[in-house]
């Protein structure tokens, strides 16, 4: 059974060496195939985690996931949509929660799996399967669609970093975590709380960080050497060389580890001694540990746990279509209200 889209195509794509540099360029859609489905976007979340998949898409493969531009590259944005034609085992009208491009359409060809379905579109098969997967179902509401876009992929990180270093983070005399004012900053101090982080932040934003109720401690970035003497292992999400500096120009400093995690500055992003953490390669060691049953329902309620916690901290700004290009230059400036989520609305049910 068949169903022509009838919306008007379009997608956002950047400049790879000049992040902020977006446009919206429209398409013809091309006939779907048998085993193939197209999808319509309802909403999908935007945030610095996604200008961080645009500078880190050599590292991962985030440039694979979709048929891009030439010379550009559509951001992966997590999200809702519908599928609207089918020639394959995907129901017209069913919902399904995801990455998908910064856009209207996307063309899948699923493989189901015991719980969803899994993209196989040849362009997709060197990307690490977690972000091949689709979850079915979701909210109608679009701004709970937006919440739970924007705080689940970042809760997951948070939730393998932990699971996957709280032993080794344990040793050091202080757990720094920059950029606190950012979502991934609220879920890393959410899952690594019993360590008791320092949230960095700018000086304008420390209240409101430390309204959160998630931080013990906040500093500004103007007060590094109130961290205190010792060991450092540092989070970071700022991806700021500038504020490594001064992290690591501290009175009595001693080892300082850092662990690359976003790019929330990327202004002053200069080459560094950081290992970047890549939380879906690390997904495999700690299923082997307590085991595939064991690890979903861990997760799954952390996850209730944190969005429970977590969503009445903030307000929802729904961007249009329209507006996409400016905010998006303003989310790769780090211009925007810490206290909102944010997301585009293309079609609501």
């Amino acid at each position: 059974m068949e169903q022509h889209a009838d919306h008007l195509a379009w997608h956002l794509s950047v400049d790879p060496n000049r992040v902020g540099n977006a446009v919206i360029s429209t398409f013809d859609p091309v006939p779907i195939e048998d085993g193939e489905a197209r999808f319509a976007l309802q909403s999908f979340a935007v945030s610095a985690n996604n200008v961080t998949y645009v500078q880190t898409a050599g590292d991962f493969g985030y440039d694979t996931l979709f048929d891009n531009p030439a010379g550009r590259m559509i951001p992966p944005v997590w999200g809702y949509a519908t599928v609207v034609e089918s020639r394959s085992a995907l129901e017209i009208g069913s919902m399904w929660y995801g990455l998908w491009p910064a856009g209207s359409h996307l063309i899948v060809r699923p493989k189901m799996t015991r719980a969803g379905f899994r993209d196989v579109t040849a362009r997709r098969s060197a990307l690490n399967p977690l972000y091949n997967g689709y979850l079915p179902k979701g909210p109608d509401d679009t701004r709970e669609q937006i919440t739970q876009a924007s705080l689940r992929p970042l809760h997951f990180l948070a939730y393998m970093l932990s699971r996957d270093l709280k032993h080794e983070l344990k040793r050091y005399s202080h757990v720094v975590v920059t950029s606190a004012s950012s979502k991934t900053s609220t879920a890393l101090a959410w899952e690594l709380r019993d360590l008791n982080p320092v949230g960095l932040t700018s000086a304008e934003r420390v209240g409101f960080v430390q309204g959160t109720g998630f931080w013990t401690r906040v500093l500004p970035y103007t007060h590094t050497a109130d961290i205190g003497a010792g060991s450092v292992a540092v989070l970071d999400v700022a991806g700021s060389e500038d504020i490594l500096k001064s992290i690591r120009a501290r009175p009595d400093f001693g080892e300082t580890r850092v662990i690359g995690i976003g790019f929330t500055h990327p202004e002053s992003a200069q080459p560094s001694e950081r290992a970047l953490f890549f939380a879906p390669n690390r997904v495999s060691d700690v299923v082997a540990r307590v085991g595939a049953a064991a690890f979903e329902r861990d997760l799954e309620e952390s996850a209730r746990q944190f969005l429970s916690r977590s969503s009445a901290t903030y307000d929802v700004n729904r961007v249009t279509p329209d507006g996409l290009v400016p905010f998006w230059a303003d989310i790769s400036r780090g211009k925007v209200d810490g206290s909102r989520l944010n997301g585009c609305v293309v079609n609501a049910r």
